[in-house]
């Protein structure tokens, strides 16, 4: 027999006979003392199981690393979810198996994960990488229409975040692939802000001069001023 399944049957055990002497437990005070315990007990087995969890992933992906593997196998990975189901690590293993089937160009396997992942993880802090994913993945598609839809769920879900503003930088370029220069002149004109990190600024102010340069009938007023009057 298991230590899984003996700690099992003892849990049974002790809250029948809690069950068949509650009311002697409760004028006696002891009810306190066993729900003590049977929270102790219960904290302690989902502890357990996270620590099983983070380690059977951290074996899988070091068995990537040492193996000097570009990426990880999705089947490990998935392995991972269905072994530890319902804990935090198994969420992050399946966000890795997405990831590792939008590198290697699977790309519709890769969004059918991140998608898993956003119904079996609704309160996850991760949920913005995998509203990312699922972008990404209609973007490879080319179901641009869909795509932009997606990155701008993104922008507006997390603003002011790093996962934002890479989704405005992805929104502006596909802009620009519909021929959409103003709605891309507009995204750009966003990731200009000073409030916004140096490296997103400028990429985003490096796209905008290119695109100004195909399209000088949208620049501002001013910056045409600027430029007639240093010329």
């Amino acid at each position: 027999m298991s230590s899984e399944t003996t700690e099992s049957t003892g849990m049974i055990d002790l809250l029948a006979w809690f069950e068949t002497n509650k009311q002697k437990l409760v004028s006696g005070g002891v009810i306190v003392l066993i729900v003590a315990f049977v929270g102790y007990f219960s904290n302690w087995k989902t502890t357990q199981s996270e620590l099983d969890a983070s380690d059977a992933l951290y074996k899988v992906r070091a068995a990537a690393s040492k193996a000097e593997e570009t990426t990880v196998d999705p089947a490990n990975l998935l392995k991972v979810v269905s072994d530890h189901s319902g804990t935090a690590a198994s969420g992050r293993a399946l966000l890795f198996a997405a990831n590792s089937y939008f590198n290697e160009g699977q790309y519709a396997e890769a969004q059918k994960q991140f998608e898993s992942f956003l119904i079996e993880n609704s309160d996850s802090p991760l949920r913005n990488s995998a509203m990312y994913g699922v972008a990404a993945c209609k973007d490879a598609q080319g179901q641009t229409s869909d795509a932009i839809d997606e990155y701008r769920r993104v922008a507006s879900s997390f603003a002011n975040t790093f996962i934002a503003f890479q989704a405005k930088l992805a929104l502006a370029g596909l802009y620009e692939s519909q021929d959409k220069a103003k709605e891309a002149l507009g995204a750009y004109d966003e990731l200009s802000l000073l409030t916004i990190p140096g490296s997103y600024r400028m990429e985003a102010g490096s796209r905008r001069e290119t695109l100004l340069k195909k399209h000088p009938e949208l620049a501002p007023a001013e910056e045409v001023e600027a430029t007639m009057s240093a010329e």
